[in-house]
């Protein structure tokens, strides 16, 4: 692997090292000490610090049901994850459930940014791997109303490390580690009730806690000199999101949904390092930074092709042009457009006997359009999801991937998505025992 780094000049030789390692030391100082200093224009790629893997686009959660239809998430009710997305649709779950959602991440990614100093970027594409438990979720009915809980691991900002080194003749020269981990965590509460038999709206209340964490370590061996950098991002935030469903006729239901800009508070703390045969300096920053979330509309309409078998078409909104960030109190410039992602799915359902049960095995398979918002980059990814599963009165079990190919980059990233999600319903599970 080649990885180049890219800053005031081309590490040839072991004097230009020396002037290069003073040069990035002394500018991170200032960068920490002054907010004013001009940040170098150069293109940040497909992620910057604050990006999800994946996607800029966040919406919900990849349960199963929804991965495997094109991310059906405004028109399709299977369990208590439509809560970020559609609230309105928990009135049609059944009395009540529970869910637990396990997902897997496969990601490519060509360029680290790192903010004031360079970009790092390598020969190849590199992979970032994550498994997790990401939804645990619950709802419940009471009369017209449906009460609904989650905890949701809903963004992954990890990135793969890197250790790099250039040497010579057995010298090591210099050598570079480059770390990234961090999640977003979200606890939500959400309502809904139904009016009459057609209409239903919903609303959640979604609190978000997480942290960024970058570790960057350069060593200088021949000189004796290193220097570690390490920076702290912990984000607070709150919004709500708005959901109606309605069904047109006995085949067709619509679904909206909207969630409004709100403001995630970031605490930013760092703590550089320089040590050397003459000095040993230490310097700590601290500031007040924000990120101000563009506004999402989403809608879509569910159509019953048979009774078993639907159709579901969804367009979301994203107003990614109201972007902003803020990094160590420097206001950030993210040249972004707003741009529209769309999906669509196919949900078939047979049914069968088994063991004295009624079982209900589902197919899914959907497309899904994912436009980012850069405009400096030009980068979309294309997916093609399906999945499968089984269930009876009293349990789901559902899987489904996704697989997605990115055009536009000049890079053809892939990233493929895995969900697996378990469903109960604890009602349904109380009475087949009381019947035993």
């Amino acid at each position: 692997m080649v990885l180049e780094f890219l800053s005031q000049g081309s590490m040839k030789d072991c004097s230009t090292f020396s002037r290069l390692a003073r040069i990035f030391f002394f500018s991170m100082i200032l960068i920490l000490t002054s907010s004013s200093l001009s940040r170098a224009q150069l293109k940040p790629g497909q992620y910057l610090e604050e990006s999800p893997l994946g996607s800029w686009n966040q919406f919900g959660l990849d349960s199963a049901a929804t991965l495997g239809t094109g991310l059906s998430q405004l028109t399709l009710a299977h369990n208590s994850q439509i809560l970020l997305t559609n609230p309105a649709l928990l009135t049609w779950l059944k009395s009540c459930t529970l869910t637990i959602n396990l997902g897997f991440n496969q990601t490519q990614l060509f360029n680290y940014w790192l903010v004031n100093t360079g970009v790092v970027s390598t020969d190849s594409n590199l992979t970032y791997r994550n498994f997790e438990l990401n939804y645990v979720g619950f709802s419940c009915h009471s009369g017209q109303y449906t009460l609904a809980a989650a905890w949701v691991q809903s963004e992954n900002f990890g990135r793969p490390a890197i250790d790099y080194q250039s040497d010579d003749n057995d010298y090591v020269y210099n050598s570079l580690k480059l770390g990234q981990r961090g999640h977003l965590t979200t606890f939500s509460l959400a309502l809904a009730r139904k009016f009459r038999t057609r209409l239903s709206l919903g609303l959640s209340l979604v609190f978000l806690t997480g942290r960024i964490n970058r570790d960057l370590q350069e060593d200088w061996p021949l000189e004796g000199t290193s220097m570690i950098d390490s920076r702290q991002q912990k984000m607070t935030g709150f919004y709500a999101v708005f959901g109606l469903n309605y069904l047109i006729s006995s085949r067709l239901a619509a679904g909206l949904s909207l969630i409004p800009p709100y403001q995630r508070k970031v605490k930013s703390q760092s703590l550089l390092t320089y040590t050397s045969a003459e000095v040993n300096l230490t310097t700590q920053g601290e500031a007040d930074d924000r990120g101000s979330q563009p506004l999402i509309i989403g809608a879509g309409i569910k159509y019953k092709l048979k009774d078993n078998l639907n159709l579901l078409l969804e367009s979301r909104y994203f107003a990614w042009d109201h972007y902003s960030y803020s990094y160590f109190g420097e206001n950030l410039s993210r040249d972004f457009k707003a741009i529209v992602q769309l999906g669509a799915g196919l949900e078939y359902q047979i049914q069968a006997s088994f063991l004295g049960q009624r079982w209900t095995t589902p197919y899914f398979v959907g497309f899904k359009i994912d436009p980012q918002p850069m405009t400096d980059i030009s980068s979309t990814y294309y997916y093609l999801t399906f999945g499968s599963g089984f269930g009876n009165e009293s349990l789901s079990l559902t899987f489904s991937t996704a697989i997605g190919f990115e055009h536009g980059s000049g890079h053809n990233l892939k990233n493929q998505k895995i969900a697996v999600t378990l469903d109960l319903y604890p009602e349904k599970i109380f009475k087949s025992r009381t019947r035993r």
